[in-house]
């Protein structure tokens, strides 16, 4: 049946954000670690409270494998000389090794044959083992930040207060950071604060179920999931799906007490964002909205204790005379901001720094004004455009206002609502508040078409900033969120079906910046624009594979180009589905023997009065028809139906290489045939570089 373990790290109160990594963490490096300690077992979980990272592991060996260990010498070829004789390398690794030199064997490795020591080590106790692991495995464990605490070097999240480890009903032995682990486990901190003992999983499970511990992270989520729903039902109310406040408030409590506040009703009629911002964001509560009217808060909030009480009464009016602070103040900043105005704000983003070395949100807006008009003819949307540029008038105005100065979350939502008191168009309203949609990978996007031209500007605008001044992303910080703006900029134009360029849009950008800059970045948006461009071109690479286009299809459409985002997605669609066609193999094969032999050689005029024999013309004669017909069907966007048209030059491209010497010696014919060969690349090249396909 084999041992179990359980290891548990009680800690002060880990921060919520970081739990779920640490409990992954826990068991990966465990699992990990007994594997390369040849420590056979059966599963390995971890669970975590705000208090404590705890792993459980079953069915483990009594003792390690029995393994064979290498140590590896000399490459043969110089460990013995022409008489066959060992060499000084040979003598002194056998000498460092203990062992003579008949004692040394061949082996092959990836470096080669090489003499080696090879020795059979019979496996430790597995309770020896972990008394050197369990320690690793503590100190292992990622958190973005760490800290010391006493006199000690060891760094963890949080001062650890105590370490349960125990196999088998014994103690592992072994202390980090000046604790020392025992088979003591602790409760709730204020329910049951006294230590009780634990020799295995079943007592361990019943002394924190009796000490107010809820272990589990997935059976505390749904208690506290169920309870809300249940307590807003009771109330006429439902709690919208929030997975992240729930994980948050998860990792907030070993013991989930839920409670219902009230606040007054006048509050209401502030904008229902602000409440809901301050309940879920700086209070971690849950709003309730009405069962009746869908999408109408009620004023009432959830919350979730983390103590059990008598009185539960008392628990919840501590909390309502914190959010009636809280809405008070709101209320105050929202009074302030609507009797100043949004316009009058604009002069207060002279002095508010975008980036350093880019300039300020005045200037940032400046930009925005000329790029969405700009924007708004390219794509074919001028109606749009007044809408759009006056909107991107506005659109940073509200980072002057006190309440999102506040409320930084609330930037553009509240910008919505100041439009709207200050009597602004509808449309405008709504694109102040669209320009930053989506919120993240999968958000919402843009409803209105003026605010679909001003969130691609906006966040074009950022994208070029920070390449201009060098922030661009890592594989590990992505600070400005560019990857996620670049992939909205993408979902916009698929969306909405612009005819977006993205080369000409960031060649827009980042003229914008230096226009406005002077002199200090002059010519530098033309340094980063290749850099923009790949990291553009790698965000829709990604998408489109994500969406499930075959990786070679959509490097084949990109390898020809990037332009309009739109069709180049319609290409990927119809080569996709094109290569499907029972014959395209050897399409493919024909195609790639054209892109393959003109590769680097130079192009030209080609000339009839050269064709030396009747399999160039009839290439050729078919290759004009190809072109004129495919050409017809590309001006209409019908890319399958372009690349069946290509389809027809198969047999005459097989026949000319079958017929005809490319790389004649005659340099007149193989530059005239090169020159047919490059023009008929080219037509292929308006959808693909075919080369770039499996076949």
């Amino acid at each position: 049946m084999g041992k179990e373990l359980i290891l548990e790290i009680g800690t002060e109160e880990i921060p919520a954000g970081f739990m779920n990594d640490a409990i992954e963490s826990l068991a990966s490096i465990a699992t990990r670690k007994l594997g390369e300690s040849a420590v056979p077992f059966e599963a390995a979980e971890a669970f975590g409270t705000p208090r404590r990272l705890v792993l459980r592991v079953t069915g483990l060996a009594e003792k390690q494998e029995d393994r064979s260990v290498e140590s590896y010498g000399p490459p043969v070829r110089i460990a013995f000389d022409a008489e066959g004789n060992p060499t000084k390398a040979t003598l002194g690794f056998a000498k460092s090794q203990g062992v003579d030199v008949g004692d040394l064997v061949r082996v092959s490795r990836d470096k080669g044959e090489l003499l080696a020591v090879i020795r059979r080590v019979k496996g430790q106790k597995t309770d020896a083992i972990l008394k050197q692991l369990l320690p690793e495995i503590i100190t292992s464990i990622p958190f973005r930040k760490s800290m010391k605490w006493g006199d000690g070097d060891v760094t963890f999240v949080r001062p650890i207060r105590w370490i349960l480890a125990v196999c088998a009903g014994k103690t592992i032995s072994f202390t980090v950071g000046g604790v020392k682990s025992g088979n003591r486990s602790r409760g709730h901190r204020f329910m049951s604060p006294k230590p009780f003992k634990a020799s295995g999983w079943e007592d361990y499970s019943r002394g924190l179920e009796g000490g107010f511990v809820v272990l589990g992270q997935e059976k505390r989520k749904d208690i506290i999931r169920e309870d809300v729903r249940k307590l807003a039902e009771s109330i006429g109310g439902t709690v919208e799906d929030d997975p992240e406040l729930l994980e948050t408030v998860n990792y907030l409590v070993e013991y989930p007490v839920v409670l219902k506040g009230d606040f007054e009703k006048d509050f209401l009629e502030l904008p229902k964002e602000v409440l809901i911002s301050v309940m879920k964001n700086h209070q971690k509560y849950f709003p309730v909205f009405s069962r009746a009217e869908p999408g109408k808060l009620l004023p009432h909030f959830i919350f979730v204790s983390g103590t059990r009480v008598k009185d539960g009464s008392v628990v919840s009016k501590g909390n309502e005379r914190v959010i009636k602070a809280r809405f008070t103040d709101a209320r105050f900043f929202y009074d302030e901001d609507r009797n100043a105005g949004l316009e009058s704000r604009l002069e207060k983003l002279r002095g508010m720094v975008f980036l350093s070395e880019i300039g300020s949100y005045y200037d940032k807006t400046e930009r925005l004004k000329g790029l969405a008009g700009v924007i708004a003819e390219s794509v074919g949307r001028g109606e749009a455009a007044a809408d759009a540029v006056r909107a991107a008038e506005l659109s940073k105005a509200d980072l002057a206002t006190q309440m999102v100065f506040e409320f930084p979350e609330l930037q553009g939502i509240m910008g919505k609502y100041y439009a709207r008191l200050a009597g602004e168009r509808e449309e405008v309203a709504a694109a102040i508040e669209e320009q930053y949609m989506p919120t993240s990978r999968a958000g919402d996007l843009p409803e209105t078409a003026a605010g679909s031209i001003l969130g691609i500007a906006d966040k074009a605008d950022t994208i070029s900033a920070c390449f201009m001044a060098g922030l661009v992303p890592t594989g590990a910080s992505d600070p400005y969120a560019l990857r996620r703006q670049a992939i909205g900029i993408i979902n916009i134009a698929l969306e909405k079906g612009f005819a977006l360029d993205p080369e000409a849009l960031f060649r827009a950008g980042t003229g914008a910046i230096e226009s406005r800059a002077g002199g200090k970045l002059s010519g530098r948006g033309e340094e980063t624009l290749g850099g923009i461009m790949d990291f553009v071109r790698e965000r829709f690479r990604n998408l489109m594979i994500a969406d499930g286009f075959p990786q070679d299809v959509v490097d084949a459409v990109l390898g020809a180009g990037f332009g309009d985002i739109v069709e180049t997605k319609r290409k990927i669609e119809a080569l996709a589905e094109f290569r499907n066609a029972p014959d395209f193999e050897s399409l493919g094969i024909a195609f790639k023997r054209v892109v393959n032999i003109v590769k680097g050689q130079p192009g030209g005029e080609v000339s009839e009065a050269l064709f030396a024999e009747p399999v160039e013309r009839e290439l050729f004669t078919s290759f004009e028809s190809a072109r004129s017909r495919a050409g017809e069907r590309m001006a209409e966007r019908d890319y399958k139906g372009a690349l069946a048209v290509m389809k027809d030059l198969k047999e005459p491209v097989d026949r000319f290489f079958d017929n005809v010497m490319v790389m004649d010696k005659n340099e007149d014919l193989k530059r005239n045939r090169l020159s047919m060969l490059g023009e008929i690349r080219e037509l292929f090249f308006t959808i693909a570089d075919f080369s770039k396909l499996s076949t």
